[in-house]
């Protein structure tokens, strides 16, 4: 079989299955999820995500964790972000420190710092420099 007849048999067999709600799911969930995994670390790179942190925690020495689809920021889902992580002298790197959410009909990005590491921020935003 030529390439030429492959193919007009692929598509009559797409055209005759075209709805079948399964097809779609099996073909469609996978693609949407590995191009919003990919799209979004392209179109909303880590460097923007520790501009944000710098701006809330800025003494604290920082570092991204895995990027995350669909996170919980302050109690709203988003569709992409970053965890995040802080470098503690004794401990090394805590993992689980917070969240930055992208939000995308707004604009900007949302931080979410974890309630046990809520007081280096207020330490931070209280001080002379942060202002």
């Amino acid at each position: 079989m030529t390439l030429a007849q492959d193919f007009r048999e692929a598509r009559a067999w797409l055209v005759q299955h075209k709805r079948d709600p399964f097809l779609w799911l099996v073909i469609l969930g996978p693609l949407t999820f590995a191009a919003l995994t990919f799209w979004g670390y392209f179109v909303f790179p880590p460097s923007d995500a520790m501009r944000a942190l710098r701006q809330d925690l800025p003494s604290a020495d920082i570092g991204l964790g895995r990027q995350e689809n669909f996170p919980k920021c302050r109690g709203q889902t988003y569709i992409f972000g970053y965890g995040f992580g802080l470098f503690r002298f004794g401990i090394g790197y805590d993992s689980g420190a917070g969240r930055v959410c992208r939000d995308i009909v707004n604009g900007g990005w949302v931080v979410e710092v974890d309630p046990k590491y809520r007081h280096m921020q207020d330490k931070e935003s209280t001080s002379p420099t942060h202002n």
